[in-house]
Protein backbone atom coordinates (compact mmCIF):
# COMPACT_ATOMS: atom_id res chain seq x y z
CA UNK A 1 0.00 0.00 0.00
CA UNK A 2 1.06 3.39 -0.30
CA UNK A 3 1.83 4.20 2.67
CA UNK A 4 3.97 1.51 3.73
CA UNK A 5 7.59 1.55 3.41
CA UNK A 6 9.15 3.60 0.76
CA UNK A 7 12.02 5.19 -0.56
CA UNK A 8 13.87 7.96 1.70
CA UNK A 9 12.22 11.14 1.48
CA UNK A 10 14.14 14.28 1.57
CA UNK A 11 11.78 16.14 4.21
CA UNK A 12 12.35 19.99 4.58
CA UNK A 13 11.75 21.70 7.90
CA UNK A 14 10.65 25.80 8.37
CA UNK A 15 11.60 26.51 11.92
CA UNK A 16 9.69 28.13 14.54
CA UNK A 17 8.47 27.82 18.24
CA UNK A 18 6.18 26.26 20.67
CA UNK A 19 5.78 25.40 24.18
CA UNK A 20 3.49 24.29 26.71
CA UNK A 21 2.24 21.85 29.09
CA UNK A 22 -0.74 20.35 30.86
CA UNK A 23 -1.96 17.83 32.99
CA UNK A 24 -3.94 17.19 36.02
CA UNK A 25 -4.03 14.43 38.60
CA UNK A 26 -4.06 11.23 37.05
CA UNK A 27 -6.58 9.10 36.14
CA UNK A 28 -7.52 6.44 33.47
CA UNK A 29 -10.28 7.11 30.58
CA UNK A 30 -13.23 5.57 30.21
CA UNK A 31 -13.53 2.96 27.09
CA UNK A 32 -15.20 4.81 24.14
CA UNK A 33 -16.69 3.21 20.95
CA UNK A 34 -14.32 1.16 19.18
CA UNK A 35 -13.18 2.73 15.70
CA UNK A 36 -14.46 -0.29 13.49
CA UNK A 37 -17.80 1.24 14.79
CA UNK A 38 -17.04 4.56 13.90
CA UNK A 39 -16.40 3.24 9.74
CA UNK A 40 -14.13 4.23 7.47
CA UNK A 41 -11.23 2.68 9.00
CA UNK A 42 -7.93 1.28 7.28
CA UNK A 43 -7.42 -2.05 8.31
CA UNK A 44 -3.39 -3.67 7.96
CA UNK A 45 -3.06 -7.24 6.72
CA UNK A 46 -6.54 -7.70 6.62
CA UNK A 47 -8.18 -6.45 10.07
CA UNK A 48 -7.34 -5.53 13.75
CA UNK A 49 -5.84 -7.87 16.37
CA UNK A 50 -7.63 -7.67 20.19
CA UNK A 51 -6.06 -5.53 22.77
CA UNK A 52 -4.69 -9.22 24.55
CA UNK A 53 -3.23 -12.08 23.78
CA UNK A 54 -0.78 -11.06 21.83
CA UNK A 55 2.19 -12.55 23.50
CA UNK A 56 2.33 -10.95 26.80
CA UNK A 57 1.01 -12.36 30.70
CA UNK A 58 -1.74 -12.72 31.89
CA UNK A 59 -3.55 -9.24 31.91
CA UNK A 60 -5.19 -9.82 35.17
CA UNK A 61 -2.16 -9.38 36.89
CA UNK A 62 0.22 -7.03 34.88
CA UNK A 63 0.75 -3.05 36.46
CA UNK A 64 1.11 -0.98 34.22
CA UNK A 65 1.20 2.66 34.07
CA UNK A 66 1.47 5.04 30.83
CA UNK A 67 2.93 8.48 30.83
CA UNK A 68 1.90 11.08 27.66
CA UNK A 69 3.12 14.59 26.50
CA UNK A 70 2.48 16.61 23.51
CA UNK A 71 2.19 19.73 21.52
CA UNK A 72 -0.46 21.74 19.68
CA UNK A 73 0.22 24.78 17.96
CA UNK A 74 -1.30 27.56 16.22
CA UNK A 75 -0.61 31.18 15.21
CA UNK A 76 -3.27 34.17 15.86
CA UNK A 77 -3.08 37.37 14.35
CA UNK A 78 -3.61 40.79 16.92
CA UNK A 79 -7.26 40.17 17.11
CA UNK A 80 -6.48 36.29 18.23
CA UNK A 81 -8.14 35.04 15.58
CA UNK A 82 -6.10 31.58 15.12
CA UNK A 83 -5.34 31.05 11.00
CA UNK A 84 -5.29 28.46 8.58
CA UNK A 85 -2.40 26.83 7.15
CA UNK A 86 -0.55 25.31 9.39
CA UNK A 87 0.73 22.06 7.59
CA UNK A 88 4.07 22.93 7.53
CA UNK A 89 6.46 21.03 9.14
CA UNK A 90 8.80 22.01 12.24
CA UNK A 91 11.21 19.24 12.00
CA UNK A 92 11.62 16.40 9.55
CA UNK A 93 10.71 12.88 10.84
CA UNK A 94 12.97 10.27 9.69
CA UNK A 95 11.84 8.70 6.83
CA UNK A 96 11.17 5.39 8.58
CA UNK A 97 7.81 6.96 10.09
CA UNK A 98 4.24 5.65 8.60
CA UNK A 99 2.58 8.76 6.76
CA UNK A 100 -0.66 8.61 5.06
CA UNK A 101 0.45 9.41 1.77
CA UNK A 102 4.33 8.27 1.40
CA UNK A 103 4.01 10.03 -1.91
CA UNK A 104 4.29 13.53 -1.41
CA UNK A 105 6.05 15.65 1.15
CA UNK A 106 3.51 18.53 0.24
CA UNK A 107 0.54 18.80 3.17
CA UNK A 108 2.00 17.38 6.32
CA UNK A 109 2.29 13.78 4.13
CA UNK A 110 -1.75 13.97 3.67
CA UNK A 111 -2.79 12.61 0.65
CA UNK A 112 -5.32 15.92 0.14
CA UNK A 113 -6.52 19.09 2.66
CA UNK A 114 -10.35 19.51 2.60
CA UNK A 115 -9.50 22.61 4.67
CA UNK A 116 -6.80 24.60 5.70
CA UNK A 117 -6.02 23.06 9.53
CA UNK A 118 -5.88 25.57 12.36
CA UNK A 119 -4.01 23.47 14.67
CA UNK A 120 -0.57 20.99 14.14
CA UNK A 121 -1.16 18.37 16.82
CA UNK A 122 2.80 17.49 16.80
CA UNK A 123 4.02 14.44 18.59
CA UNK A 124 2.10 13.23 21.20
CA UNK A 125 4.42 10.27 22.65
CA UNK A 126 2.87 7.50 24.92
CA UNK A 127 5.54 5.90 27.33
CA UNK A 128 4.73 2.23 28.79
CA UNK A 129 5.88 0.97 32.27
CA UNK A 130 5.81 -2.85 33.14
CA UNK A 131 8.16 -5.12 34.97
CA UNK A 132 7.30 -8.25 32.44
CA UNK A 133 5.80 -8.39 29.04
CA UNK A 134 2.24 -6.61 28.58
CA UNK A 135 0.28 -7.24 25.45
CA UNK A 136 -1.27 -3.46 25.26
CA UNK A 137 -4.12 -1.97 22.70
CA UNK A 138 -4.15 1.45 21.94
CA UNK A 139 -7.33 3.27 20.47
CA UNK A 140 -7.01 7.36 20.03
CA UNK A 141 -9.99 9.17 18.54
CA UNK A 142 -9.03 12.80 16.78
CA UNK A 143 -12.55 13.93 16.77
CA UNK A 144 -11.47 17.46 15.36
CA UNK A 145 -8.95 15.90 13.40
CA UNK A 146 -6.72 13.61 11.39
CA UNK A 147 -3.75 11.81 12.42
CA UNK A 148 -0.68 12.08 9.42
CA UNK A 149 2.04 10.18 10.75
CA UNK A 150 2.77 7.67 13.52
CA UNK A 151 5.43 5.16 14.74
CA UNK A 152 5.21 2.16 14.95
CA UNK A 153 2.93 0.47 12.49
CA UNK A 154 -0.93 1.08 13.41
CA UNK A 155 -2.77 -2.02 13.59
CA UNK A 156 -5.76 0.69 11.95
CA UNK A 157 -6.67 3.82 11.28
CA UNK A 158 -9.68 6.10 10.01
CA UNK A 159 -10.49 7.85 7.99
CA UNK A 160 -9.03 5.25 5.29
CA UNK A 161 -6.85 6.40 2.29
CA UNK A 162 -8.51 8.49 -0.10
CA UNK A 163 -11.75 8.93 2.06
CA UNK A 164 -10.76 12.05 3.40
CA UNK A 165 -13.50 14.48 2.91
CA UNK A 166 -13.51 16.57 6.11
CA UNK A 167 -10.33 17.29 8.76
CA UNK A 168 -12.19 15.62 11.33
CA UNK A 169 -13.25 12.24 12.72
CA UNK A 170 -9.67 10.40 13.06
CA UNK A 171 -8.90 7.30 14.64
CA UNK A 172 -5.76 4.91 15.05
CA UNK A 173 -5.16 1.85 16.76
CA UNK A 174 -1.74 0.12 18.07
CA UNK A 175 -1.27 -3.11 19.62
CA UNK A 176 2.27 -3.16 20.63
CA UNK A 177 4.30 -5.73 23.22
CA UNK A 178 5.51 -3.74 25.86
CA UNK A 179 8.91 -5.87 26.91
CA UNK A 180 11.62 -4.92 29.27
CA UNK A 181 13.67 -7.40 27.28
CA UNK A 182 13.36 -5.48 23.89
CA UNK A 183 17.72 -4.72 22.54
CA UNK A 184 17.80 -1.11 22.58
CA UNK A 185 19.95 -1.84 19.25
CA UNK A 186 16.87 -3.07 17.32
CA UNK A 187 15.65 0.56 17.41
CA UNK A 188 16.07 1.75 14.33
CA UNK A 189 19.18 4.34 14.07
CA UNK A 190 18.89 7.98 14.25
CA UNK A 191 21.79 10.85 14.42
CA UNK A 192 21.71 12.12 17.72
CA UNK A 193 20.99 15.55 15.96
CA UNK A 194 17.53 14.34 15.09
CA UNK A 195 14.48 15.69 16.39
CA UNK A 196 13.36 11.86 17.11
CA UNK A 197 16.51 11.14 19.74
CA UNK A 198 15.94 13.22 22.53
CA UNK A 199 12.80 11.21 23.08
CA UNK A 200 14.27 8.05 23.63
CA UNK A 201 16.04 9.25 26.66
CA UNK A 202 13.79 7.81 29.06
CA UNK A 203 13.69 5.05 31.47
CA UNK A 204 10.12 3.42 29.76
CA UNK A 205 9.88 0.12 28.66
CA UNK A 206 10.34 -0.84 24.85
CA UNK A 207 7.70 -1.64 22.97
CA UNK A 208 7.16 -3.50 19.74
CA UNK A 209 4.14 -3.28 17.11
CA UNK A 210 2.46 -6.44 16.51
CA UNK A 211 0.17 -5.25 13.38
CA UNK A 212 2.56 -5.92 11.05
CA UNK A 213 5.77 -8.61 10.77
CA UNK A 214 7.79 -5.45 10.38
CA UNK A 215 8.82 -5.70 14.50
CA UNK A 216 9.09 -2.21 14.38
CA UNK A 217 10.71 -1.55 17.92
CA UNK A 218 10.62 1.98 19.94
CA UNK A 219 10.17 3.66 23.45
CA UNK A 220 7.19 4.99 22.56
CA UNK A 221 3.91 5.14 20.29
CA UNK A 222 4.13 8.60 18.49
CA UNK A 223 1.56 9.95 16.25
CA UNK A 224 1.34 13.73 15.01
CA UNK A 225 -1.67 15.47 12.59
CA UNK A 226 -3.43 18.31 12.03
CA UNK A 227 -6.39 19.59 13.55
CA UNK A 228 -9.37 21.93 13.77
CA UNK A 229 -10.25 22.83 17.02
CA UNK A 230 -10.24 25.96 18.58
CA UNK A 231 -8.07 26.26 22.28
CA UNK A 232 -10.54 29.18 23.85
CA UNK A 233 -7.31 30.89 24.68
CA UNK A 234 -6.30 33.96 22.79
CA UNK A 235 -3.75 36.59 22.96
CA UNK A 236 -4.82 40.40 21.36
CA UNK A 237 -1.90 42.59 20.80
CA UNK A 238 -2.46 45.88 20.66
CA UNK A 239 -0.21 48.60 18.69
CA UNK A 240 1.83 49.83 21.54
CA UNK A 241 2.92 46.29 22.28
CA UNK A 242 0.62 45.76 25.07
CA UNK A 243 -0.65 42.33 25.32
CA UNK A 244 -3.84 40.18 26.88
CA UNK A 245 -3.70 36.76 27.25
CA UNK A 246 -7.56 35.57 27.59
CA UNK A 247 -8.83 32.24 29.24
CA UNK A 248 -12.29 32.14 28.10
CA UNK A 249 -13.05 28.52 29.35
CA UNK A 250 -14.13 27.16 32.25
CA UNK A 251 -10.93 25.15 33.33
CA UNK A 252 -8.06 27.00 34.87
CA UNK A 253 -4.60 26.94 33.27
CA UNK A 254 -1.74 25.86 35.70
CA UNK A 255 1.10 28.04 34.11
CA UNK A 256 1.51 30.69 31.42
CA UNK A 257 4.74 31.38 29.66
CA UNK A 258 5.57 34.43 27.21
CA UNK A 259 8.91 33.84 25.06
CA UNK A 260 10.55 36.15 22.76
CA UNK A 261 13.82 34.70 20.70
CA UNK A 262 15.63 37.16 18.90
CA UNK A 263 18.89 36.16 16.60
CA UNK A 264 20.87 37.25 19.63
CA UNK A 265 19.54 35.96 22.57
CA UNK A 266 15.78 36.34 24.34
CA UNK A 267 13.33 36.32 27.26
CA UNK A 268 11.06 34.61 29.40
CA UNK A 269 8.29 35.78 31.49
CA UNK A 270 6.34 33.03 33.56
CA UNK A 271 2.92 34.24 34.50
CA UNK A 272 1.73 31.62 36.51
CA UNK A 273 -1.57 30.67 36.75
CA UNK A 274 -4.57 31.77 34.57
CA UNK A 275 -7.93 31.27 36.47
CA UNK A 276 -11.33 30.35 34.30
CA UNK A 277 -12.52 33.09 32.45
CA UNK A 278 -9.23 35.02 33.75
CA UNK A 279 -6.91 37.28 31.69
CA UNK A 280 -3.10 38.63 31.79
CA UNK A 281 -2.54 41.89 31.04
CA UNK A 282 1.68 42.62 29.53
CA UNK A 283 3.20 45.94 29.06
CA UNK A 284 5.35 45.92 26.83
CA UNK A 285 8.34 44.25 27.93
CA UNK A 286 11.72 45.96 28.61
CA UNK A 287 14.48 44.92 25.97
CA UNK A 288 16.78 44.13 28.97
CA UNK A 289 15.42 40.93 29.78
CA UNK A 290 17.01 39.80 26.40
CA UNK A 291 20.04 37.52 27.25
CA UNK A 292 22.16 34.74 25.88
CA UNK A 293 21.48 32.08 28.44
CA UNK A 294 17.99 32.36 28.11
CA UNK A 295 17.99 29.03 26.71
CA UNK A 296 18.76 27.22 29.92
CA UNK A 297 16.47 29.39 32.13
CA UNK A 298 13.80 29.00 29.76
CA UNK A 299 13.97 25.36 29.82
CA UNK A 300 14.95 24.94 33.54
CA UNK A 301 11.04 26.87 34.09
CA UNK A 302 9.42 24.92 31.69
CA UNK A 303 10.82 21.55 32.76
CA UNK A 304 9.44 22.20 36.51
CA UNK A 305 6.18 22.67 35.49
CA UNK A 306 6.26 19.36 33.52
CA UNK A 307 6.67 17.63 36.43
CA UNK A 308 4.50 19.34 38.48
CA UNK A 309 2.10 18.30 35.67
CA UNK A 310 2.57 14.77 36.60
CA UNK A 311 5.62 13.22 34.17
CA UNK A 312 8.61 12.14 35.70
CA UNK A 313 11.61 13.97 35.84
CA UNK A 314 13.23 11.93 32.61
CA UNK A 315 10.19 12.09 30.34
CA UNK A 316 9.97 16.52 31.13
CA UNK A 317 13.55 16.37 30.36
CA UNK A 318 12.87 14.52 26.78
CA UNK A 319 10.39 16.92 25.78
CA UNK A 320 12.48 20.24 26.63
CA UNK A 321 14.83 18.79 24.85
CA UNK A 322 13.08 17.40 21.50
CA UNK A 323 11.75 21.00 21.19
CA UNK A 324 14.14 23.18 22.43
CA UNK A 325 15.01 24.11 18.96
CA UNK A 326 11.91 25.18 18.47
CA UNK A 327 10.50 26.44 21.36
CA UNK A 328 13.64 28.72 22.05
CA UNK A 329 15.62 29.08 18.91
CA UNK A 330 13.49 30.72 16.43
CA UNK A 331 12.92 34.00 15.93
CA UNK A 332 9.19 35.29 17.50
CA UNK A 333 6.78 36.04 20.18
CA UNK A 334 4.90 33.12 21.15
CA UNK A 335 2.68 32.45 24.33
CA UNK A 336 2.85 29.03 25.98
CA UNK A 337 0.48 27.57 28.55
CA UNK A 338 -0.74 24.47 30.55
CA UNK A 339 -3.56 23.07 28.50
CA UNK A 340 -5.70 21.18 31.31
CA UNK A 341 -6.01 17.91 31.27
CA UNK A 342 -9.96 18.11 30.22
CA UNK A 343 -8.97 19.45 27.10
CA UNK A 344 -6.61 16.60 26.40
CA UNK A 345 -9.38 14.07 27.49
CA UNK A 346 -11.30 15.97 25.00
CA UNK A 347 -9.66 16.57 21.82
CA UNK A 348 -8.35 12.86 22.36
CA UNK A 349 -10.44 10.33 23.35
CA UNK A 350 -8.10 8.09 24.47
CA UNK A 351 -8.68 3.85 25.93
CA UNK A 352 -5.63 1.86 26.60
CA UNK A 353 -5.91 -1.60 27.50
CA UNK A 354 -5.11 -3.27 30.32
CA UNK A 355 -6.28 -0.22 32.42
CA UNK A 356 -3.20 1.26 33.30
CA UNK A 357 -3.37 1.99 37.19
CA UNK A 358 -1.95 5.49 36.83
CA UNK A 359 -1.88 7.43 33.13
CA UNK A 360 -0.42 11.18 33.22
CA UNK A 361 -1.26 13.28 29.59
CA UNK A 362 0.59 17.07 29.96
CA UNK A 363 -0.21 18.64 26.51
CA UNK A 364 1.56 21.23 25.99
CA UNK A 365 0.40 25.05 24.15
CA UNK A 366 1.77 27.04 22.20
CA UNK A 367 0.34 30.27 20.30
CA UNK A 368 2.31 32.10 17.80
CA UNK A 369 1.39 35.90 17.75
CA UNK A 370 1.37 37.74 15.26
CA UNK A 371 1.52 41.46 16.62
CA UNK A 372 0.89 44.94 14.96
CA UNK A 373 4.16 45.82 14.34
CA UNK A 374 4.68 42.30 12.62
CA UNK A 375 2.00 42.69 10.28
CA UNK A 376 2.34 46.67 9.11
CA UNK A 377 5.96 45.88 8.45
CA UNK A 378 4.57 42.80 5.82
CA UNK A 379 1.71 44.74 4.56
CA UNK A 380 4.09 47.79 3.58
CA UNK A 381 6.40 45.14 1.97
CA UNK A 382 4.31 43.70 -0.13
CA UNK A 383 3.36 46.93 -1.40
CA UNK A 384 6.36 47.81 -1.88
CA UNK A 385 7.03 44.62 -4.17
CA UNK A 386 3.81 44.48 -6.00
CA UNK A 387 4.66 48.52 -7.00
CA UNK A 388 8.33 47.58 -8.13
CA UNK A 389 8.12 44.02 -9.25
CA UNK A 390 10.35 42.58 -6.50
CA UNK A 391 10.27 39.19 -6.10
CA UNK A 392 9.42 37.98 -3.03
CA UNK A 393 10.30 34.10 -1.27
CA UNK A 394 8.12 32.95 1.01
CA UNK A 395 10.81 30.81 3.28
CA UNK A 396 12.12 33.91 4.13
CA UNK A 397 9.01 34.90 6.34
CA UNK A 398 9.54 31.05 8.18
CA UNK A 399 7.45 28.17 8.87
CA UNK A 400 4.52 30.14 9.25
CA UNK A 401 4.54 32.31 6.05
CA UNK A 402 0.96 31.13 5.20
CA UNK A 403 -1.07 32.00 7.97
CA UNK A 404 0.74 35.58 8.26
CA UNK A 405 0.14 35.85 4.51
CA UNK A 406 -3.18 34.71 4.63
CA UNK A 407 -3.81 37.85 7.59
CA UNK A 408 -1.88 39.87 5.77
CA UNK A 409 -4.59 39.78 3.03
CA UNK A 410 -7.23 41.32 5.12
CA UNK A 411 -5.44 44.44 5.55
CA UNK A 412 -4.20 45.02 1.71
CA UNK A 413 -6.37 47.27 -0.43
CA UNK A 414 -4.40 48.32 -3.89
CA UNK A 415 -5.54 44.95 -6.67
CA UNK A 416 -1.69 44.89 -7.38
CA UNK A 417 -0.77 44.16 -3.74
CA UNK A 418 -3.89 41.66 -3.44
CA UNK A 419 -2.52 39.49 -6.40
CA UNK A 420 0.57 39.69 -5.18
CA UNK A 421 -0.17 38.05 -2.26
CA UNK A 422 -2.38 36.07 -3.22
CA UNK A 423 0.68 34.51 -5.72
CA UNK A 424 2.48 34.68 -2.59
CA UNK A 425 -0.30 32.54 -0.55
CA UNK A 426 0.55 29.98 -3.29
CA UNK A 427 3.76 29.57 -3.31
CA UNK A 428 3.61 29.25 0.21
CA UNK A 429 0.96 26.80 0.16
CA UNK A 430 3.47 24.83 -1.54
CA UNK A 431 6.23 24.46 0.83
CA UNK A 432 6.62 21.08 2.96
Amino acid sequence: MVWKRAARLALSALATGFFVLGCAPSYVIERGDSIAAGGGGASVNGGGASGLGLGGGDASNIELTVQEWGTFTSMQGPDGVDLGGLHHEDEALPSWVNRRNFNSQLDYYFEQLPSEPLQQLETPVLYFYTAQPASVHVEVHFNQGIVGQWYPDATSFAPALDDLTEMANGAMTWDVLADPTIDAATLQAVDPTEIWAPSRHVASTPIRGTATGDAETEQFIFYRGLGMFEPPVKVLSEADGTMHVQNASADALPAVFVLRASSTGGYVLTLGPLAAGGELTLAPPDTSLYSATYVDTAGSALHSALVDSGLKDDVAQAMVDTWTRSWFGNVGLRVLYVAPRAWADGWLPTTITPTPSSFTRSLVGRIEVITPADEAALVAEIDANASSGTAMDPTSLGRFAEPRIRYALGNLTAQASLDYANALLAAAHALP
